[in-house]
C-alpha cells in the first residue's frame, strides 16, 4: 500500500473512532486528527506529482542531450 493510502485509512479509522465515541471532547479530537492524515495525504500525493513531473524532465532533458 503506498504512503497516501496508508494515511487515508488512518484517518477512516479515526472517523470510526469518532462515531463510536461518547465524549464530545473525544470526538472532536479524532475528527482533527483524520482531517491531519487527509491533509497528510493530499500533501503526500502532490509531492509524489512533482517528483514524476521532475522525473520526466529529467529524462527529456536527457533525451535531447543524446543526439
Amino acid at each position: 500500500m503506498n504512503k497516501p493510502a496508508e494515511y487515508r485509512e488512518n484517518a477512516a479509522l479515526c472517523l470510526e473512532a469518532m462515531r463510536a465515541a461518547e465524549v464530545p471532547e473525544v470526538k472532536e479530537s479524532l475528527q482533527g486528527l483524520a482531517q491531519r492524515w487527509i491533509d497528510l495525504a493530499d500533501r503526500a500525493e502532490r509531492n509524489d506529482d512533482t517528483r514524476g513531473e521532475r522525473a520526466n524532465d529529467s529524462m527529456a532533458r536527457n533525451s535531447w542531450q543524446r543526439f
